[in-house]
């Protein structure tokens, strides 16, 4: 039972209008860069969990054009698409390359288990990546040898029984095929007016019934925090959303407690300090109340482009050891191992001040969302952040080290 009613979606068409708007005019402050079109953009290299057993994966990350979700604003913390060519085509034949060039380079040097191939939008949509490519990039992880698990992302709504039922026949019955999509929230109004996903309950529904019909997994990301939520009502909405999406039937799902990125709204909120992030005891806090779920994920640092700042605790209140390397090894170690009793008996004193935060309440949602979206200024926000020369790197991570690939 939640202590929260946000009402129904219909009531919130004007906020909806407002936070669109904000959200496309912070993401067109930033032009387009130029990209290597030998590399992909990003590979990170970590230690995960397949069935019960560590395995190692690597994420390779080829240079997206952007979500077409990005037309209505695209999702408030989302980053993604800053670190796009922002809708500039790109060649099939680049993705083909960087995907072999990350594959000869990476892959004889760790023999990852899991391959996770990302574009930072939907790997599905041809707009994005052009089906004969989409085919032949799964077609050739799939022959390589250990891979067990291939993971590709996508919004449900351009989950289709066609291009299911295509993806599957490009890889072999004995290596399990995953596409993620991102679930955020069981409550409309977090899901669509807090987040801005445009999704319905009956979009997810429709695809993972779509995804079980081929044999394909079904991953679902609940964002942990978004815009406008108070620090107690994200964690109830977490819990709820977890346990739901294990109800419509996702395979797995993965919590992620929300990261900033700059030319987002959530960027733009935190920075006139309109947001605070998510506590790393709100994380610990979702995961202990989730029950009987085999496959719960915690994620919360990979991203593409690198994030500002993550989730972490506050000591401004006294002069103790500062525990988030402490909890972030944890975090990791959970990812390995999917032991939750890690986290058990662990006290820091700053775990009372997150109880004070957690008890503090907000006003109505409207007046909420309406009194944050005042405090922005658009030419504030441009002379502070904007910086049309700033590129993003071709980036390499190693179980959370980051380095640069000058290559």
């Amino acid at each position: 039972m939640k202590s929260f009613d946000f009402g129904l979606c219909a009531e919130y068409s004007h906020e909806i209008d407002e936070i669109r708007k904000w959200a496309k005019d912070l993401r067109n402050l930033r032009e387009s860069v130029d990209f290597s079109w030998i590399h992909p953009v990003d590979w990170e290299l970590k230690w995960s969990n397949i069935h019960g057993k560590p395995a190692k994966s690597l994420t390779i990350t080829l240079t997206p054009s952007g979500c077409k979700w990005i037309e209505y604003g695209g999702c408030t913390m989302c980053g993604e698409y800053e670190g796009s060519t922002k809708g500039k085509s790109i060649s099939p034949e680049f993705h083909m390359a960087q995907f072999a060039k990350a594959i000869s380079d990476y892959y004889p040097l760790y023999h990852p288990e899991w391959l996770r191939i990302y574009q930072e939008g939907n790997y599905v949509n041809s707009q994005e990546v052009e089906e004969n490519i989409q085919i032949a990039i799964l077609r050739l992880a799939s022959s390589l040898v250990g891979i067990k698990r291939i993971t590709i992302e996508s919004m449900a709504k351009y989950i289709t029984n066609e291009n299911a039922k295509e993806l599957r026949k490009a890889v072999p019955e004995d290596i399990e095929l995953e596409i993620g999509m991102g679930f955020e929230g069981e409550d409309d109004v977090v899901r669509n007016v807090c987040v801005n996903k445009g999704e319905t309950i009956e979009d997810y529904e429709r695809a993972i019934s779509i995804l079980k019909d081929n044999n394909i997994r079904s991953l679902g990301y609940v964002v942990l925090k978004p815009p406008f939520l108070t620090e107690q009502e994200a964690i109830e909405e977490a819990i709820l959303t977890i346990n739901r999406g294990d109800e419509l039937g996702f395979d797995a799902l993965s919590l992620q407690p929300l990261t900033i990125h700059k030319y987002s709204l959530a960027h733009a909120l935190y920075s006139v300090k309109e947001y605070e992030l998510p506590w790393l005891w709100s994380v610990i806090e979702v995961a202990k109340h989730i029950k009987n779920i085999e496959d719960f994920r915690i994620g919360g640092l990979g991203f593409y482009p690198r994030p500002i700042n993550a989730a972490y605790n506050r000591h401004k209140d006294y002069h103790g050891d500062d525990c988030n390397p402490v909890l972030w090894k944890l975090i990791k170690e959970y990812g390995k191992t999917r032991d939750k009793s890690i986290f058990d008996g662990l006290e820091c004193a700053c775990k009372k001040q997150w109880e004070q935060v957690c008890n503090q309440k907000d006003t109505d949602l409207h007046k909420r969302i309406k009194n944050k979206l005042s405090k922005l200024d658009l030419d504030i926000y441009k002379k502070q952040f904007q910086n049309n020369n700033d590129i993003f790197p071709n980036m390499i991570s190693i179980e959370g080290d980051t380095f640069f690939n000058n290559m």
